[in-house]
């Protein structure tokens, strides 16, 4: 992305790239990612098993909760992964 940084701008290369442009810089100052993104398979699996170890006790906000103290991210967007079929 260097070497075309004069012919285009970060924003379309980002985009081109399927990259945000935040996670290019942090990865230019050679940082990792901080948070724990999941796939929404996985994060299935991590909500049955804390289901499963608290009893069923939580409904999806004390879920949302408990997922976050646990350094996972999820938001009201991911909630219907509680949610029983």
């Amino acid at each position: 992305m260097d070497t075309q940084s004069k012919a285009y701008a970060l924003a379309e290369m980002c985009v081109v790239l399927d990259v945000s442009i935040s996670g290019y810089r942090a990865w230019r100052r050679g940082g990792t990612p901080d948070r724990k993104r999941l796939t929404d398979l996985q994060m299935l699996a991590v909500i049955r098993a804390i289901h499963a170890e608290l009893k069923g006790a939580y409904g999806s906000p004390r879920m949302v909760r408990e997922l976050r103290l646990r350094g996972f991210t999820a938001g009201k967007e991911r909630r219907w992964l509680t949610r029983k079929r």
